[in-house]
C-alpha cells in the first residue's frame, strides 16, 4: 500500500493503482470544474487533480484505475507499507460517498484505506 496524509489523517491505497508522486507546483484551476476537481497539471493529456479527501496539499499522487488517470491532492506521501489482506477491516458506516474502503490499525494510528475506483468516479 502507498501511505499518505491528507488534512492530518493517514490514508493508504493499493500500490498497483499508484503511478507517481508529483509536486503541486504548476497546478492551475480548472474553470467550471466539478466540486471535487481542484485543478489540472500539465501533461499529455493534462491531468485532473481531485481533492476528495480534504483541502490543500503540496503533493499530487498520480492514480490510475479503471482506465482513468488522475491526481489526488495530498499533504505528503510517506512511502510504502506492507499490509496483509486479513488486517484490513470493513469500511466505516456513515459515508455519504464511499471513498474509504476499509481501515487498518497500525499501532496507535488508524489508517483509512482509500478506494481509487470511487475517487475516479468523481471525475
Amino acid at each position: 500500500m502507498v501511505h499518505f496524509v491528507v488534512a492530518g489523517t493517514a490514508y493508504c491505497l493499493p500500490v498497483d493503482a499508484a503511478r507517481a508522486v508529483r509536486t503541486a507546483a504548476g497546478m492551475v484551476t480548472l474553470p467550471a470544474g466539478r466540486p471535487d476537481v481542484t485543478g489540472i497539471i500539465p501533461g499529455d493529456p493534462p491531468l485532473s487533480v481531485l481533492s476528495v479527501l480534504g483541502p490543500g496539499g503540496r503533493q499530487i499522487l498520480v492514480v490510475e484505475t479503471g482506465g482513468k488517470r488522475f491526481g489526488l491532492l495530498v499533504d505528503a506521501v510517506s512511502g510504502l507499507r506492507r499490509v496483509a489482506e486479513a488486517d484490513i477491516r470493513p469500511a466505516p458506516e456513515g459515508q455519504d460517498r464511499r471513498l474509504v474502503a476499509g481501515t487498518i490499525e497500525a499501532g496507535d494510528e488508524l489508517v483509512l484505506v482509500a478506494d481509487p475506483v470511487a475517487m475516479a468516479a468523481r471525475l
